[in-house]
């Protein structure tokens, strides 16, 4: 049987296995708690489990982005509906280092028609494309604003 770790996301509780986590090495969830296991500043709920103060839907959805993947399954289908829902998985995507789940987030934002509720999509997809850049800048220590003109 698979190792189980179990996670206290925004008060919603999720459980899956170590190599679900461990299957993007580029993942922030990697790096805590397989690379570093232990050893970052982790906190952990009354329960034991590893509390994390995120957005809990998107958790959700980034978990069954990493299971499908890990099992070779077409994970676009985990992807939400839900233009506002697509527009805070960008985000939550960009935290846990997973641009390919983002850039297919930010996709499907693209493809939202303004029947949608819509209207701002180009706007926003091109903001968050400044501020992705400038939050991987200023991680690297470079100066964002040098790569934005």
């Amino acid at each position: 049987m698979a190792d189980l770790i179990e996670f206290n996301v925004g008060g919603q509780y999720f459980s899956t296995t170590y190599e679900t986590i461990g299957f993007d090495k580029n993942c922030i969830l990697y790096s805590w708690y397989i690379e570093r296991k232990g050893q970052a500043h982790l906190n952990k709920d009354r329960k034991g489990r590893y509390f994390i103060d995120r957005d809990s839907i998107s958790f959700g959805i980034i978990l069954n982005y990493l299971r499908l993947q890990t099992s070779k399954q077409l994970w676009e289908v985990c992807l939400p509906k839900d233009p506002d829902r697509l527009a805070l998985l960008t985000q939550e995507a960009e935290y846990f280092r997973l641009p390919k789940l983002r850039d297919q987030a930010i996709s499907l934002l693209r493809k939202c028609n303004s029947t949608e509720n819509c209207d701002n999509v180009d706007e926003y997809v091109n903001e968050l494309g400044i501020r992705s850049t400038k939050i991987k800048d200023e991680r690297n220590g470079k100066n964002s604003e040098e790569n934005i003109k």
